[in-house]
């Protein structure tokens, strides 16, 4: 990677986005939030939300295979103070236990994600850039590799983690049941939940497809609150996906130029100006 104008950008640029892209319990929660086990206290959730969580996660639990697509809003504060909303599209197909594929679109440029159980594939499409990481080999430990090393994960990662349940609700303080409410004309139910540094709400499609419909986190301690909102469609839990989809045909890159990824140490390095700037 270059050292310096291509690994900056694509690590503040492509990893920034997909860090915004983390739900409410892996990407926004620190360590130091954890209580010790002799004064932690049990999450204050009541049983309907309770329940209606855990069955969403159980049925994306059930499937092997799925993919979905994802419509994303975020915030971002200017110097000024001020808000800009920005927007992208993202389609995820997950073989489980040990293959994923992101691809993330936007009107600034387009990006590509890989895992097959063995690499894990970053590819700036605008850019022509792309760089391959060794990770474990199971979806779990893989994204808490990448989240722990590198800062970032694929798109709302939570959903695609085989206990989505215990991952959501991990860091919960409090939950409840806001209603049914319509989410593009369908009927949802809407849970809001608590945890120290943001709020996030979820609606789940009320039937015998229980899938979440449009996740919304709050940074309730960043500056001016901004949030994160995504409308989740096109479910299918019965894809058919194919092996392909997963594996990175490497002679496809012959234009693109390899880089390297910058470790969180060596990104904040660069941050203090403390890091050794190799061209």
């Amino acid at each position: 990677m270059l050292r310096r104008q291509k690994q900056l950008f694509i690590l503040t640029v492509i990893c920034t986005v997909f860090l915004l892209c983390l739900s409410a319990s892996h990407g926004i929660i620190s360590a130091d939030e954890t209580l010790p086990a002799e004064t932690e206290e049990k999450a204050v959730i009541d049983s309907r939300t309770d329940k209606l969580l855990r069955a969403m996660g159980d049925y994306l639990k059930s499937s092997e295979q799925f993919s979905f697509h994802a419509e994303i809003t975020f915030d971002d504060l200017i110097s000024r103070g001020q808000k800009i909303q920005y927007a992208f599209t993202s389609d995820i197909a997950v073989h489980r236990p040990d293959r994923v594929y992101a691809e993330r679109r936007t009107d600034l440029g387009r990006k590509r994600f890989w895992y097959d159980g063995k690499n894990m594939t970053l590819m700036d499409v605008t850019l022509g850039v792309y760089a391959t990481e060794p990770v474990p080999a199971d979806i779990d430990a893989a994204m808490d590799y990448l989240m722990k090393k590198y800062g970032f994960s694929p798109p709302l990662v939570d959903f695609i983690y085989s206990d989505p349940y215990r991952t959501l609700i991990e860091n919960v303080e409090y939950g409840f049941y806001v209603g049914l409410h319509r989410i593009r004309g369908i009927r949802c139910h809407h849970l809001a939940f608590v945890q120290k540094d943001i709020d996030w709400q979820i609606w789940i499609e009320d039937g015998k497809q229980m899938v979440p419909r449009k996740f919304l986190i709050t940074y309730k301690t960043l500056p001016e609150s901004p949030q994160f909102s995504a409308a989740l469609s096109e479910w299918d839990l019965d894809a058919g996906l194919p092996d392909a989809l997963f594996d990175i045909d490497l002679t496809s890159t012959e234009d693109f130029e390899k880089i390297e990824f910058m470790t969180i140490t060596e990104t904040a390095s660069e941050e203090t100006g403390t890091g050794q700037q190799n061209e």
